[in-house]
This record gives C-alpha cells, structure tokens and sequence, in this order.
C-alpha cells in the first residue's frame, strides 16, 4: 500500500514538473516569436510601435501552445490511425473547427486587452474574413500537431517494441545461462559419486571424507545458486574443496597446485568454470590420478585468465573431443562475453596438456 501511494506521488511530482516545464517554455518561445516579429518590424522602419508586433505574435502563439495538450487528449479519444477513419476524419474535422474559434477568440481577449492597457483599440476588421483567413492557418497548424502526434507514438511503440525485444533476448540468454549452469552440477554429481563408490571398496575412511567434502561443495552451489557471476573468491573456494575429493581419490598419487595472485579475490567470474577444466584433466590428462595438476589465475589487462596445466598422457595424436564440462564451459562463454573470450587445449612440454582460458575481468 505504501509503495502505491508512493508511486502515485512520484507520477503526480512528475506531472506537474512537466506541465510547469511545458508553460514555461511556451511562453518562452511565445516571447521569441514575438520579439523577432518586433525586431523585424523595426528595421523595417515601420511605423508600428514595436510592443504591437510582440502582442500579436505572443497571443497567438500562447493560445496555439495552450491548446495542444487538448489536442493531444482528444486524438487519444479519436486516433488518426483508427480503422473507422470517417469517424475520425469527422471528429477531427469539429476539432479542427473548435481549435480555430479558440484560437480566434483568445487572440482577440489578450489583443484587446492590452491594448486597452496601452490606452488604445484593437481592430480586427472584418471579423468574418478574418476569421476565415484564421481558419485556413490553423487547419495546417491542426494537421501538422496530428501528424506529429502520430509520429511521436509510432516512435515510442518502436522504441518500447524495440526495448522489449532486447529485455527478451536478455531474458532468454539469462535462462540458457542458468540451464547450462544447472548441467554442471548433476554431471559433476554423478562423477563424484562414481568417485566415491570406487574409494570405497579400497578406503571406507576415505570415501567418508569425499562424502564430507562433497556435502560442503553442494552446500556451496546453494548459497550461489541463481548467480551466473560470483567472487573469484568462492570460485576458488570451490576448487579447493573438489581437488581436496579427489586428492582422497587418488591419496598419495596426485599433487595439486593453485597459484592466484593476492587482490583478484573480489573478481566477479562465472561460477563453476574451473572446476569442469580441472575435471577435464582428471579424466583425460591424468586418469589414474598420477601426476601433478596446476592451476593458475592471471590477470592482463581488462582480462582474466585461467590456466589449467597437468603432466599427464597429453593430447596425443587426436584432439580431445569436448565433453559435458568443456563444451558447456564454451558455450556459457559465448554467452556471457561473446566475442571477448578465448579457450585453447594444446600439448605442454615436455608431457601433459595446457588448457588457457580468458575472458573479461568484471570489478
């Protein structure tokens, strides 16, 4: 209730700021116009009293700008592009007629008025001619603020069509986000607890402690659950507690190494990137658990970069072909930063593999 009422208040703040914007400016350019009729007048060496011109021009001007916002209301009631255009036409037609009465008429109130003010008498003439003369500018001036009017509208729906439609791809891109996020945690869910039921037939001590370390790493994938971005922080956070899983593993055969850089702990990265490449080189680089897995974080520039290194049986003749982790990886990248990341797989001498990966920095 209190977050209507505010709503109302700020909309009613922002109505009367703009209708006190708007008389403002009319009179403003009434003021101009006049003043420039008045100017020209003058150097024309008329015989005119200059306040004379600037009267003229300033009530005529002043009654137009007054009437548009009524314009504006009534073509809401009857839109110049509604399908029964004869009923508009028609419409518009005694608008057009109503406009040009009002405009003649309060020309004359303020004409006559200061005048009357000056000490003198404004004439007309012939209120019929003039009047038609009147009629014939102001059914241009009619049309031109209908045309406009139109014009502005088609304008803000392309502008809102066009807003919407990026909200919409953003929207999508979110959600495939979340979707190929969501992979990740099943796929890897599924290896540890292969991993685990492996462990278990060699050392049951052991595999209680994956379950451990497993228990806090689902822990930690729901309280980030949802963000497509977190802190290197808990990235790393992560990490630590998958490779501490696997180091039950393969206890006593695997080494690993982190090597981050102090500040970078507050980089916003995507969450649960690393751990799929160290998985990768696990299964394909060091599938025995034999060997020494390094994983490194550096910064150049505006990027970030990850650095997954083991000494393992390498690519051999054949590429690796991208599994769940590694092809999810790449497409989440493509979302994220298209355009602005990279992801290579290549031999490390003397043996093992390399796998670089680097996207943008996000402070």
């Amino acid at each position: 209730m209190h977050s209507d009422n505010a709503v109302r208040d700020d909309a009613g703040r922002r109505a009367r700021t703009g209708s006190i914007l708007y008389a403002v400016l009319a009179v403003l350019l009434a003021v101009l116009l006049g003043a420039y009729l008045g100017v020209n007048q003058m150097i024309d060496n008329s015989r005119l009293a200059p306040w004379k011109p600037f009267v003229w021009e300033m009530s005529s001007t002043l009654i137009m700008v007054a009437c548009i916002p009524l314009i504006v209301r009534f073509e809401r009631r009857f839109r110049v592009d509604a399908r029964a255009w004869w009923r508009t036409l028609l419409a518009h037609a005694a608008g057009a007629a109503v406009f040009s009465a009002v405009h003649v008429a309060g020309m004359l109130i303020i004409r006559k008025s200061v005048y009357a003010l000056m000490g003198e008498t404004y004439e007309f003439g012939n209120v019929a001619l003039r009047s038609f003369y009147e009629l014939q500018k102001d059914l241009i001036t009619y049309a031109v603020i209908l045309v406009v009017i139109f014009a502005y509208r088609q304008f803000r729906v392309r502008r809102s069509g066009e807003i919407r439609a990026a909200q919409l791809a953003a929207e999508l891109g979110q959600a495939r986000l979340r979707h190929l996020t969501a992979q990740i945690e099943p796929h890897f869910l599924f290896n540890a607890l292969n991993a685990i039921s492996n462990r278990m037939h060699e050392d049951v001590d052991a595999a209680d402690r994956m379950i451990s370390d497993l228990g806090a790493l689902l822990r930690a994938a729901y309280d980030s659950d949802g963000h497509a971005l977190v802190p290197l922080a808990s990235e790393l956070q992560w990490l630590r507690g998958y490779t501490a899983m696997m180091s039950e593993r393969f206890r006593g055969k695997l080494t690993f190494e982190l090597n981050v850089p102090a500040g970078l702990e507050n980089v916003a990265v995507p969450r649960l990137l690393l751990q799929p490449l160290v998985e990768n080189a696990l299964r394909h680089g060091l599938p025995d658990g034999r060997g020494n897995l390094r994983v490194e974080v550096e910064r150049h520039g505006s990027q970030l970069r990850y650095i997954v290194s083991d000494d393992g049986v390498g690519l051999g003749a054949q590429a690796v072909k991208p599994g769940t982790g590694l092809s999810n990886v790449v497409r989440r990248l493509e979302l994220l930063f298209p355009g602005a990341h990279s992801f290579d797989l290549q031999p490390r001498q003397p043996k093992g593999t390399l796998a670089t990966l680097s996207f943008p920095a996000v402070f």
